[in-house]
This record gives C-alpha cells, structure tokens and sequence, in this order.
C-alpha cells in the first residue's frame, strides 16, 4: 500500500516537472517588439469619473460625485438574483438535513443509542 502512494507522488511529481518545464509563453515571445511611436493608447471606462479628480474618489466607500450612470443595472439585479437563490438552495438542504436527522433520532426506542443517518 505505501509503495502505491509513493509511486503516485513520484509520478504526480514527474508529470508536473515535465508539463512545466520548457519554454512558456513569456520566454517564448519575442523581446524585441516595434513600438509604433504615432498611436496613441486611449482607456475610455465608464466608471471613472470624468468631472472629479481621480485620487479623490480612491477609498472603501464611495463618494459623492465619483460613481458613474454606468452602475447597477440588470446584470447587478441578476447576480443578486442568483446569490439569494444560491442561498436559498442552500438553507433548504440544511433544512432537509435536520428534517431527516430528527426524524430518525425521534423514532428510537428508549433504550437505544443514537447513530448518525446514512447519507
């Protein structure tokens, strides 16, 4: 049994040396790229205020006049959505699980020893 985990280990070990051994994207790329001096990068986000300076809007809660019309919206509703459904399925099974649990410890006879349900 031992040399059955120990072999395991050892090939674990073997198949990640080898699959990341080599050369990888970064040492495969060309260091030597031309930069096009005439275009200029341009970032166009919806969610940095234009009206405000930048360094004043940084910070845990948000302030007034940094946030954006872009926020919010169906997608935001969506996920909250799907959160409250995850949460939902989630105390449903608890429940079912002290449903099931007490039932069984309910029909004991008196001198019998609780057990844990199969399952």
């Amino acid at each position: 049994m031992r040399t059955w985990k120990a072999a395991a280990v050892l090939g674990l070990v073997g198949a990640l040396s080898v699959g990341c051994s080599g050369p990888n994207p970064f040492q495969a790329a060309d260091s030597t790229v031309a930069q096009d001096q005439g275009v200029t990068v341009g970032t166009d986000n919806d969610f940095i205020p234009t009206e405000q300076n930048l360094s004043d809007c940084i910070g845990a809660v948000e302030k007034p006049n940094c946030g954006s019309e872009s926020k919010g919206g169906w997608r935001m509703y969506l996920v909250f959505a799907a959160l409250v459904m995850g949460m939902g399925v989630v105390g449903w099974r608890i429940s079912v699980g002290v449903r099931a649990r007490d039932a069984v410890v309910n029909n004991l006879p008196e001198d019998t020893p609780p057990t844990a349900p199969a399952g």
